[in-house]
């Protein structure tokens, strides 16, 4: 059996609160017809921060897409080695050890990947294999994990390194001035997070016992970007908060085949927003109870992409007892959705 080691999480040390995007909003867009349901929106979103690579006065400056470009590639480059040797530490394994880099980012691009970067970096053995995620979004960590799953099940001796790094604050644009753009100014937050998956299940974690994806067709306007000069524009249709009722037959016949909501000791959701942790718990019969971790997560971080549902498995950490068996699952452009059974160990 596979197993996920106890991940590495950091997030910059810029944040911003509600109370600055409405400053925002008020200063750049006071004639917009949108104010006051923005506000209203953004006062309901449960966050209480987020962080950023840049300061929010420094994101105002930046003009086009080389600039942004540049900005994620120093950044990433600045910490994701750091983050990778405190998993690797976890993890309780050898830089020798791993077989397979996945980094995942959807908020900036660079060629070579940074699984490059962090083979060189690291000095990883050079037969390590390369899989950079880039188009995958917020389900990108819970895909990462999937995929390694699939590697180390091929070989007990397999070591995945997964890397999330997320900038989405460069995705920032002053001017853009639709609704969805006040909240999405209000929802996204930069960070990174790193794990091992190993083939090996000796030690702590929580041990993969069975995945599934589910792809909706023709759902490619629900979450995309628009690429203009100034860079990735974030477009979210409102169809996206029936995405999750839209699969809701596919998870729940995935949970009970594979645990049975009886059996349910956790969730490890990935943050989104509240009407989608809202949903989560209303389509999948989860309790309450169960979502604390991604609400807190949502509420002391906000979304952040990727590196979400790694962050909320990491709170999860020193909650859960042995044998506790649950679901991780995370959606994100497609639509798509990544789901995992899971039961925690310890040492």
């Amino acid at each position: 059996m596979t197993i996920i080691k106890e991940p590495a999480i950091y997030y910059p040390d810029n944040t911003i609160k509600n109370d600055d995007i409405i400053s925002f909003i008020e200063e750049y867009h006071s004639d917009s017809e949108y104010i006051d349901s923005a506000k209203n929106m953004i006062l309901n979103t449960t966050i209480e921060q987020r962080y950023l690579f840049e300061s929010f006065e420094s994101l105002m400056e930046i003009e086009g897409f080389a600039e942004r470009q540049y900005k994620h590639e120093a950044h990433a480059k600045s910490i994701v080695s750091s983050v990778a040797m405190s998993a690797i530490d976890n993890a309780k394994i050898s830089k020798k050890d791993i077989s397979m880099v996945i980094v995942t980012s959807c908020t900036g691009f660079m060629m070579p990947s940074l699984t490059a970067f962090l083979i060189n970096e690291l000095g990883l053995k050079n037969t390590t294999i390369q899989l950079p995620i880039s188009q995958m979004g917020c389900v990108g960590g819970a895909y990462a994990i999937n995929r390694a799953h699939e590697h180390c099940m091929l070989n007990k001796n397999n070591n995945v390194l997964i890397v999330a790094f997320e900038t989405s604050s460069l995705c920032f644009h002053k001017t853009a001035n639709k609704l969805q753009d006040f909240v999405s100014d209000s929802i996204f937050g930069d960070g990174v997070a790193s794990c091992i998956v190993s083939g090996n299940d000796l030690g702590s974690g929580l041990i993969i016992e069975s995945i599934n994806s589910v792809f909706i067709k023709n759902s490619e306007d629900f979450i995309k970007y628009h690429i203009n000069n100034d860079g990735f524009l974030f477009s979210l249709d409102k169809k996206v908060m029936k995405s999750v009722s839209m699969i809701k037959n596919d998870v729940n016949d995935f949970i009970a085949l594979n645990l049975g909501i009886n059996n349910m000791s956790f969730c490890i959701s990935h943050t989104g927003g509240k009407r989608i942790l809202d949903e989560v718990s209303r389509c999948f019969n989860i309790p309450e109870d169960l979502l604390q971790k991604s609400r807190e997560s949502l509420r002391m971080v906000g979304n952040t992409s990727s590196v979400s549902v790694i962050d909320v498995f990491k709170r999860h950490i020193g909650t859960m007892k042995n044998n506790d068996k649950g679901l991780l699952i995370a959606f994100g452009p497609g639509f798509t959705a990544e789901m995992m059974i899971g039961r925690w160990v310890d040492e």
